[in-house]
């Protein structure tokens, strides 16, 4: 599992923002090296009895505007589909985030006719919460309405119940099995982090590993192949065989 944030015209300068030549570049690498499927199929194979073969799920955080103008395009130019996690309150707002304010950034947010427009074309839509909460310094009650109105707002919206569910900041905290519960209880069927690592069938039942891709950080695709690598090796059972992701 990938993830990506923003999609620029301009040049990568972080995880947060990619260029949509890079963009281009990943696609390509994955279309020639991995076997992209939806997330659903993905979770499908992490929770089931079998294994995985080298599958690779697209997503995004948060949902920027330039995900609809730009990234779409792309997408389809490689026949390939993602899914899109975003905050509902920020759609058709000028809601500005303290990450973006620092870069001297301005948050451009999809309109719900955009993220209607993502769906239509065969990409999936999941929950980041309302506000891109972090959960760590809520109630337990107002996590479970972070989730609840986060699902009645896509499906009052663009007429989505989403099913798949990525927690705002990426973290574990340490009341994290809590909201994975009440994520559960409220009918998603995935809870994903955003913190590096390879998804695998150890820790796929509590929640879902995904890889930020940060192009500014590699010469190319290949370099985050070397680390994906790295990391499936060293999650190795001594005498055993390496772990598929």
């Amino acid at each position: 599992m990938v993830v990506f944030h923003s999609v620029t015209s301009g040049n990568s300068d972080g995880a947060l923002r990619c260029s949509l030549q890079d963009f281009e570049r990943y696609c390509g690498f994955f279309v020639q090296h991995l076997r992209v499927a939806t997330f659903s199929r993905v979770v499908d194979l992490l929770q089931g009895p079998g294994e995985l073969s080298g599958e690779l799920a697209i997503t995004f955080d948060d949902g920027y505007a330039d995900n609809a103008e730009l990234a779409l395009e792309v997408l389809e130019r490689w026949n390939l589909h993602a899914t899109f996690f975003v905050s509902t309150g920020f759609m058709e707002t000028n809601a500005q985030t303290y990450w973006d304010r620092n870069a001297n950034i301005r948050s451009r947010w999809m309109s719900w006719a955009q993220v209607a427009q993502l769906a239509s074309r065969g990409h999936e839509i999941g929950s980041h919460t309302v506000s891109h909460a972090n959960l760590c310094e809520l109630h337990s009650a107002d996590v479970a309405s972070e989730l609840q109105r986060s699902s009645q707002d896509l499906l009052k919206r663009i007429g989505v119940m989403p099913r798949h569910f990525a927690v705002p900041f990426g973290r574990a905290f340490p009341s994290l099995e809590d909201a994975i519960k009440k994520a559960r209880e409220l009918g998603f069927r995935s809870v994903s982090l955003c913190r590096g690592g390879v998804a695998d069938h150890a820790n796929s039942a509590l929640w879902i590993e995904r890889w930020p891709i940060d192009p500014s950080a590699y010469l190319s695709p290949y370099g985050w192949m070397v680390d994906v690598v790295r990391e499936c090796l060293a999650r190795r059972p001594r005498g055993g065989r390496a772990i598929e992701s």
